[in-house]
């Protein structure tokens, strides 16, 4: 066991050795624009954990990067990687297969769809954990190669 949560009230005790990947967090932030980074191998996509992160309610996104630094291999029909809200293929940003298999640094296809589209009118609508899934028909990660980097750049200045 890599990691748990017996507390139940949103710790995780980490156990063993630890590697990169599978980092999520905001990296910077300037005034109101704030620069989330989801670091992910091979390995973390075929992983259930994911740090807790959340977006807040009205963040509006604005653009999107993604930097692979070490070639994927995924299978199946139109495999994709989605990273979201709640219903990461309502509300997220979908990576294909080719972006994740070609290493450098490259906007994405996809802009966001959902709340998360950058052309969205309103913003997230609510506050969500951010969580991954696959997309295609029959997707599959090779566990052993992998490793890159989504940027994702939004705007966040809410009153009380």
């Amino acid at each position: 066991m890599a990691f748990e949560n017996s507390a139940g009230i949103n710790v995780n005790n980490h156990y063993g050795v630890r590697s990169t990947g599978g980092s999520v967090g905001v990296e910077t932030d300037k005034d109101s624009v704030h620069q989330l980074s989801i670091a992910f191998t091979g390995k973390s996509l075929n992983e259930s954990f994911l740090p807790p992160v959340y977006i807040p309610k009205g963040a509006l996104f604005l653009r999107y990067r993604l930097r692979v630094d070490e070639a994927f291999g995924l299978t199946g029909t139109t495999p994709t990687v989605i990273f979201g809200g709640t219903v990461p293929g309502t509300n997220g940003v979908t990576i294909t297969e080719a972006e994740l298999e070609t290493i450098g640094t490259k906007v994405p296809a996809s802009d966001g769809q959902g709340t998360w589209d950058v052309a969205s009118t309103t913003g997230t609508t609510a506050s969500e954990r951010i969580t991954k899934t696959l997309g295609g028909t029959s997707p599959v990660v090779d566990p052993t190669i992998g490793k890159a980097t989504l940027i994702a750049e939004y705007l966040f200045k809410t009153k009380v």
